[in-house]
């Protein structure tokens, strides 16, 4: 049976679908996320390509670099997605989820740039680049 969850931004205007099989969650810890969230680091959700659905699509979309488009709700300012371009999965702010409950943090990347402050989270695999290593 799917996890089907549903989530959206802080003030209802956008809202998804997310059927997390196959999910995986992580912090990035590159300053990007921090610059976006205005924290230390960000958490994502990621789950293959068609398992998100836009109940209704957010209206504000950037780049900060060639890397990835973020959408973000352009009446509140909620980030909630990354999407690198590569087809092959599509990866939400974990935070925008509704019901977040039962997502362990699997890995942490971009940990070159996390905070001194910030120890590395037990049990989740450390990525000093992105996930490939690189």
């Amino acid at each position: 049976m799917a996890d089907l969850r549903q989530g959206g931004c802080l003030c209802g205007a956008a809202r998804y679908e997310i059927n997390l099989d196959g999910h995986q969650t992580g912090n990035c810890h590159c300053t990007d996320c921090q610059k976006n969230s205005g924290g230390p680091f960000m958490t994502f959700t990621s789950v293959p390509e068609g398992q998100l659905r836009w109940i209704s699509r957010p209206e504000g979309e950037a780049r900060a670099s060639d890397k990835a488009v973020r959408r973000f709700c352009a009446k509140c300012g909620t980030p909630l997605t990354w999407d690198g371009g590569k087809g092959n999965n599509n990866n939400v702010s974990t935070g925008s989820l509704d019901d977040p409950s039962g997502l362990e943090i699997s890995y942490e990347i971009f940990t070159d740039s996390r905070w001194a402050t910030i120890p590395p989270l037990a049990g989740a695999r450390q990525y000093k680049r992105d996930s490939a290593g690189t």
